[in-house]
């Protein structure tokens, strides 16, 4: 006779992570399988947040998360593993065990996530599988064969080669982990990732674990709560109810939770306010007492998952002398509302994936407010890098190259030069570079051009000038207008 248990729970499908280093082709290897191609729609080929996927093999579902390959992502991986029932480790035959493979194997054992090794690129004429197969057993991945219990499949995301046994493998995996559902109870699943549509409002790509999510519900995290207003499968389809594993957006907050929560119908009640994470705030502008430099950012983006990454990383790039300040994130579009808060605090702003309002736009350039553009993380953190150093090492507002030298009777010196970058003009203090080392300083008495003293002069334009120095000037010298620290 069955037992309750026996009656009430349903086999349910596996929920699979893809992780692995950057470029070692775990995207592609999503593509053969669905056969789609979302690597080329990805900027510079590059996953940018978590998708989820739903697949069939052998008349068997198997949903797939992709998760983004670099370092900046982390959560967002160690979350995907905490949703998956199994994961897929990546590893390219040509390029073998690298740093972000041995952190996704360090998630997999921290979240005790049962995995199967793909070997990947066997087609590459470099290719040196048994190499890969040594580097994983030095960072302890034991496979079978190799003393251990981990299977591994040799595949090709470019021929396909070995992909269908790959799935057999998973599917095999699955079985062993016996999953199930209970259909009576309620609904209960984490959130992937969070979007703000323009159009469409509040997103939420969820991955449902437990019970039957139905259009209507109810539903909450530990930060908010909502209705299931309008539920859709990964294809963009309505549907009228979700089955577990199954990926899915709903529309229905009125606010974004926060990516990683869980989700439950009916909410978490009292124990809501114990749960939810701390929204992060408009941050206060605070007078550092020891005269530390700081650059401000105000962060927007297109997907929650993104904006943590992003904040996360920008966070921790303060140095010795300079101090980054994130002073607000968001997602959304760059508003007036961004830009009034980027004129009090002097931040820049940083907009991945997004654009910017009409509003915001004017606002910005009357009140000469900098935005950043950026469709790949790794060009907005390059930004923010070279800003510290510009921060550091100030750029010079002019340079002018000195072509002769006319009159050095005193420390009022007259040159003849060109103005190689920007534009030179009369105020401020000059350093003087010979052969990359800065040998003095001096100001610009007077400047003329074409026989007439002007204010400044723009670059590609000659010029001539008095120039205030004990060091002498010669020919072949730069004169660097930028501030002395």
């Amino acid at each position: 006779m069955a037992t309750d248990t026996e009656v009430k729970t349903k086999e349910r499908s596996p929920v699979v992570v893809v992780m692995g280093h950057v470029d070692h082709g775990k995207t592609s290897l999503l593509d053969y399988i669905r056969k789609t191609n979302i690597t080329a729609k990805e900027a510079g080929g590059i996953t940018q947040s978590v998708g989820a996927y739903e697949i069939m093999h052998n008349a068997k579902r198997i949903t797939f998360i992709d998760t983004p390959g670099h370092e900046a992502f982390s959560k967002m991986r160690s979350r995907g593993a905490r949703v998956a029932d199994l994961a897929v480790l990546v590893v390219a035959a040509d390029d073998g065990v690298k740093p972000q493979t041995k952190e996704a194997i360090a998630i997999l054992k921290e979240t005790k996530t049962p995995f199967v090794v793909a070997i990947n690129k066997i087609d590459k004429n470099n290719s040196d599988i048994e190499r890969v197969k040594n580097e994983l057993l030095q960072a302890e991945v034991l496979l079978e064969g190799y003393g251990g219990g981990v299977s591994f499949q040799q595949v090709s995301a470019k021929t396909g080669e070995g992909v269908n046994d790959l799935l057999d493998h998973l599917l095999l995996a699955a079985e062993v982990e016996n999953l199930t559902y209970d259909p009576a109870a309620p609904a209960q699943g984490i959130i992937i990732e969070a979007k703000l549509d323009r159009r469409r409002g509040n997103e939420l790509m969820v991955i449902l674990k437990n019970g039957v999510l139905r259009r209507g519900n109810e539903i909450g995290t530990p930060s908010v709560a909502g209705k299931v207003r309008t539920l859709e499968n990964f294809l963009g389809e309505t549907i009228d109810e979700l089955s577990p594993s199954s990926p899915a957006l709903i529309l229905g907050f009125d606010k974004l939770p926060a990516v990683g929560e869980e989700f439950i119908v009916g909410g978490f009640g009292d124990m809501a306010p114990l749960l939810a994470k701390p929204v992060p705030k408009t941050r206060e502008v605070k007078k550092d007492e020891r005269g530390k430099k700081t650059v401000r950012f105000i962060l927007k983006a297109d997907v929650q998952g993104s904006l943590e990454a992003l904040e996360d990383i920008i966070s921790a790039m303060s140095d010795p002398d300079v101090e980054v300040q994130v002073m607000s994130a968001r997602v959304g579009d760059v508003t007036d509302g961004d830009v009034k808060s980027a004129i009090t605090t002097g931040a820049k702003i940083l907009a991945f994936r997004v654009r910017v309002e009409k509003a915001a736009q004017v606002l910005g350039q009357a009140n000469a407010v900098e935005v950043i553009h950026g469709e790949i993380i790794y060009e907005l953190i390059k930004v923010v890098e070279e800003e510290i150093k510009n921060i550091k090492d100030p750029k010079p507002t002019g340079i002018l190259d000195v072509l002769a030298v006319f009159n050095q009777k005193s420390s009022k010196q007259l040159i003849g030069g060109k103005v190689a970058e920007g534009i030179l003009r009369t105020k401020g203090v000059f350093q003087i570079e010979r052969g990359l080392q800065i040998v003095g300083t001096g100001r610009i008495v007077s400047l003329e051009q074409n026989k007439r003293e002007v204010t400044q002069v723009e670059a590609g334009k000659e010029c001539g000038l008095f120039f205030d120095s004990p060091t002498k000037i010669e020919v072949g010298d730069r004169l660097l207008a930028k501030p002395i620290a």
